[in-house]
């Protein structure tokens, strides 16, 4: 999914890419191995793994080597390969079970489980992440280029930003499977289309006065305060799945029950002599 972020900055000697790059790297996703232990908490995830443990499942290995999986369950830390080599060691091709009967929870984690680590003091079993977490990959302007300066392009193509979170395996995954896809269709890649960056940047006081008079290119999904104005989990305001912080909201000035427009223009109000940049986040 992926989402518009106005990422309001202070004007300083700092190089732009410089600038939004920083203020977005504290909410990067991330496990170990991939950001720094200093940006990482543990994520409880006992209770998904017990409901998966004490599940129905019914798994069918299918003619093209791989498995499909049915069973009632909300969450998914089973490692489905390892199911794979259980079923072809008891030789079977399809195999209902329930694994509470056959095995304590413990087991289960250590035969069948996947992603999740032990933690080392309370042996809750769940993962070590970023609890500010927000995006995947990110790029300036992307497929929301010119939207900020209310001047949207809808071009047929893949945009191409030169400030952006850098590769990323979901982005290129996209991106090869667009491909495939028009191969196998007989039809044209998509084109790469450059994104410019001046067509992606613009000054809070003129975002002010476009919110003051209903312009819709003021009102972004997401906007980010800049470093140094609050803590970092308070700088991400946004609207999707819930509309939070509220923390950050009181912060604005802005009173209980108010709407998102009511909250953009107190940020922009707060911060009218900064700039922002225009930035389209997966997440």
């Amino acid at each position: 999914m992926f989402s518009l972020a106005y990422v309001i900055l202070p004007v300083s000697d700092r190089p732009p890419a410089e600038a939004i790059r920083a203020s977005l790297a504290p909410f990067q996703r991330g496990s170990r191995g991939r950001l720094p232990e200093s940006m990482l908490a543990f994520r409880d995830e006992t209770d998904e793994l017990r409901e998966e443990h004490e599940a129905h499942f019914e798994f069918t290995l299918t003619e093209g080597g791989g498995i499909q999986i049915k069973g009632d369950f909300d969450h998914f830390h089973l490692d489905s390969q390892k199911v794979q080599d259980e079923m072809m060691r008891q030789d079977l091709r399809h195999w209902s079970v329930r694994f509470a009967d056959d095995m304590n929870l413990d087991t289960f984690f250590e035969r069948f489980s996947s992603r999740l680590e032990r933690h080392p003091e309370t042996g809750a079993f769940g993962r070590w992440l970023n609890p500010l977490r927000q995006w995947d990959w990110w790029d300036l302007g992307g497929r929301f280029d010119g939207l900020i300066i209310g001047d949207p392009q809808n071009r047929d193509g893949r945009s191409v930003a030169e400030v952006s979170s850098g590769p990323s395996p979901g982005r290129t995954t996209l991106a090869n499977i667009g491909d495939v896809l028009a191969d196998a269709l007989g039809q044209e890649r998509i084109p790469l289309l450059e994104v410019h960056n001046d067509r992606n940047i613009e000054m809070v006081a003129t975002l002010l006065e476009d919110a003051r008079e209903g312009r819709q290119n003021a009102y972004p999904a997401t906007l980010v305060l800049p470093p140094g104005a609050v803590e970092d989990r308070l700088r991400w305001l946004k609207t999707w799945p819930d509309m939070e912080p509220e923390e950050a909201f009181i912060w604005l000035g802005v009173a209980g029950g108010a709407s998102w427009k009511e909250i953009v223009r107190a940020a922009y109000a707060r911060f009218e002599d900064h700039w922002a940049a225009g930035v389209a986040y997966h997440h």
